[in-house]
């Protein structure tokens, strides 16, 4: 029997028994009685009002914001645990934030006109997506806040906009109207990112409403199709990807809507069935191209019926409704991965060694038999890298690697608290706070490593080193956020001033320095090589009156702006000591982003695997780069790297991946290990420490060759 034969009767059984346990299982939570939930992050964490103000439910505990923000609703909340609603009303009131401990008063940035307004989303650099509304009229928009700063979002010819979601870029997803005199008006999903609104469209008929967006640029929301109903048109849920939408299907019923997705992709919401017995809709969730009853995937549900599916984090916990017996009630999904029978995947493992082995024969035995000539012939065998995959706990964000291998970012301790953390060769060290109960790890060299952590009511840069833990301070007496350091320990980042703008600092010798902006009033620095060389975005001035940021390189006192790709944004992420510069920009007037590598005073487009967004992260000594890329026709980001002018899938280069998806490259160092954050579709979400894995000097091989033409000579 062949070996591909082989191979296929052992993976025969494996394949066989797929369908019984591909689709997820869920556990059944009732939420505590009085807290009416809004959204999770993904640490669990659950934004609500409970007793009349906003609150957080986590572990099982309810902690009230009542004595800070009295007669509140909490809407939103993001990864630190940082959250956004409004005063009063959850609709026409008075927005704010609650970050570091701190009360931020979005509504006070607003233009006068506005007496009203609510926040519907936040992000983890505290940018606020909301909305706003003046005392009179129709004329609402939906506005992004950022750092003090107010940016109205605008129309496509109608009366108002909406805001209901913002990402990790600070896109923010929602509807706004085209002209029409109808009480109903005709209105578009849009997304707007550094200016730009992004007209998503509709699957054919007048209206598409958008209520979330992921950090690939991932849309959901419903939209009404050109089939008319006696009732009106049927309305469909969507997903909007790659320049077009795309139509989720139903559970059978005429109309549905999707509420939320997370960076994986899957997709959840509610769609209507045609039954007359119990509820006539049901939460689904979307996923590998088809909608599933909610319903189906439960266990100890006891005769109640999930209408409806409101938030999923990464980690696959969803947010719902679930109702029997004319009694509705707020729940909670857990994720319980199903795994194949034990010796499945001892069988499943032995096939993939056999194909790994004969994948590795074909490769070395060419270079054996061609002998002297290998030395020319190597460098096409070793063009893409090739890395083996080690896998981090499950609740952390990976957001930086040190030379030495160390991984730092944000994880779950013990005692179920966010913290920064530091990995190495397996072992976690979870890092001090500067007093608060939450901190976060942004970048490590040397083994001193940056971040931001609670200090009071505030949010505070640290620099951790040989056990000590100290403040960067601030600028101005706002928040602080540290983002890079260098080998001498010089830390840049930013920080607020009085007004709520950001300025980037830099922090060397114990001294805060204000670095200036490229005209505007906002800069933030992400990274610093080590000649000193600071990079970052800032605003660029009146010059760009409709620009948003602008990526730029700092040194010797001078702040250089680098341009754009043709479009109103760039972005830079990383330098490394060559003074090459990695990060991402828009490409035209589209809300369309790529990475790009700045070299020799150029800034290149890296390309994308197909889709309209990606984004750079890190860059190494040897100029590779890494980050992030989306699909035509796929639902989340794949992990790249870029070296030797290519942009390469690394889900395509790593063994030992299993089921995981690399969503995003984090950080590279010199040794070109690579660390990136994956999700699987069953919801699983772990940072992957990715090493590569040396293959044989061509030296070495010519060597090995050399015997076998003296053997052929003397036969």
């Amino acid at each position: 029997m062949s070996i591909r034969r082989c191979l296929f009767a052992l993976l025969l059984p494996f394949f066989a028994s797929a369908h019984a346990w591909a689709d997820p299982l869920y556990t059944f939570d009732f939420l505590p009685a009085g807290f009416a939930p809004s959204a999770l992050n993904n640490a669990g964490q659950i934004v609500g009002t409970y007793g009349g103000a906003a609150a957080i439910l986590s572990g099982g505990t309810i902690t009230s914001l009542g004595s800070v923000l009295p007669d509140s609703y909490g809407l939103a909340i993001n990864n630190h645990g940082d959250i956004a609603g409004s005063r009063n009303s959850p609709y026409n009131g008075s927005a704010f934030a609650y970050v570091g401990g701190s009360v931020v008063p979005v509504a006070a940035s607003l233009p006068d006109i506005y007496a009203y307004s609510n926040a519907r989303g936040i992000n983890d650099a505290g940018m606020v997506a909301g909305n706003a509304q003046p005392d009179i009229g129709e004329a609402q928009r939906g506005f992004l806040y950022d750092s003090g700063g107010i940016h109205l979002i605008g129309t496509f010819g109608g009366d108002w906009s909406y805001a209901a979601a913002i990402n990790a870029s600070g896109t923010v997803a929602g509807t706004a109207t085209l002209p029409s005199s109808t009480f109903d008006p005709d209105r578009h999903a849009y997304l707007y990112q550094g200016g730009t609104m992004l007209d998503l469209g509709t699957l054919g008929g007048l209206r598409s409403e958008a209520y979330d967006v992921n950090d690939a640029g991932l849309a959901v929301g419903w939209s009404e199709t050109d089939v008319v109903l006696d009732n009106g048109a049927l309305t469909r849920p969507f997903a909007y990807r790659d320049g077009h939408m795309v139509d989720l299907g139903s559970l059978g019923g005429n109309w549905g809507y999707a509420r939320a997705l997370n960076n994986a992709g899957l997709i959840v919401g509610a769609s209507d069935l045609i039954t007359d017995v119990g509820w006539g809709y049901h939460a689904f969730i979307y996923l590998d191209g088809h909608m599933v009853d909610l319903n189906t995937l439960v266990t100890g549900a006891n005769g109640w019926e999930i209408i409806d599916a409101t938030d999923i984090n990464d980690a696959g916990r969803i947010l719902g409704r679930a109702c029997r017996l004319g009694t509705c009630a707020d729940v909670r999904l857990d994720l319980v991965s199903a795994v194949p029978e034990p010796a499945t995947w001892v069988m499943l493992a032995a096939g993939l060694a056999l194909l790994a082995w004969r994948a590795r024969r074909r490769r070395v035995k060419p270079a054996l038999m061609l002998g002297v000539s290998l030395a020319v012939a190597a460098p096409a065998v070793l063009a893409d890298p090739l890395y083996t995959a080690t896998f981090l706990p499950e609740n952390f964000t990976a957001y930086g690697i040190g030379n030495d291998g160390s991984v730092v970012g944000s994880g779950i301790n013990p005692d179920n608290q966010q913290r920064a953390f530091v990995w190495l060769d397996g072992t976690t060290t979870f890092l001090p706070t500067l007093g608060g109960p939450s901190a976060w790890a942004t970048a490590t060299n040397g083994g001193a490593v940056v971040g931001a952590s609670l200090s009071g009511d505030f949010t505070r840069g640290f620099i951790y080193r040989n056990g000590d833990i100290r403040s960067t301070g601030t600028l101005y007496g706002g928040e602080s956020i540290a983002y890079g350091i260098n080998a001498a320990g010089q830390v840049v980042g930013d920080s607020t001033d009085a007004s709520g703008n950001s300025r980037a600092f830099l922090y060397s010798g114990g001294t805060l320095t204000d670095i200036g902006t490229l005209g505007g009033t906002d800069a933030r620095a992400r990274g610093i090589n080590g000649a000193g060389m600071i990079v970052g975005g800032s605003q660029p001035g009146p010059g760009f009156p409709d620009d948003g940021a602008h990526a730029f390189l700092y040194h010797d006192g001078t702040m250089q702006d680098l341009g754009t790709l043709g479009g109103g944004f760039s972005w830079a992420e990383a330098v490394n000591d060559a003074g090459q510069v990695a990060g991402y920009s828009l490409i035209g007037a589209a809300a369309v982003w790529h990475p790009f590598l700045y070299s020799g005073g150029v800034m290149h487009d890296l390309g994308s695997f197909g889709g309209d967004f990606g984004e750079a992260h890190a860059i190494n000594a040897a100029g590779m780069v890494v980050g992030y890329s989306s699909f035509v026709g796929d639902g989340f980001s794949h992990a790249f790297v870029y070296a030797d002018g290519s942009l390469v899938d690394l889900n395509n280069v790593t063994d030992g991946l299993g089921f995981q998806v690399l969503m995003d490259a984090v950080g590279i160092n010199d040794a070109g290990q690579i660390v990136a954050n994956s999700c699987s579709d069953f919801g699983y979400c772990a940072p992957v420490l990715l090493t590569p894995v040396p293959e044989p000097a061509a030296a070495f091989l010519l060597l090995a060759g050399i015997p076998v033409l003296l053997w052929r000579r003397k036969n």
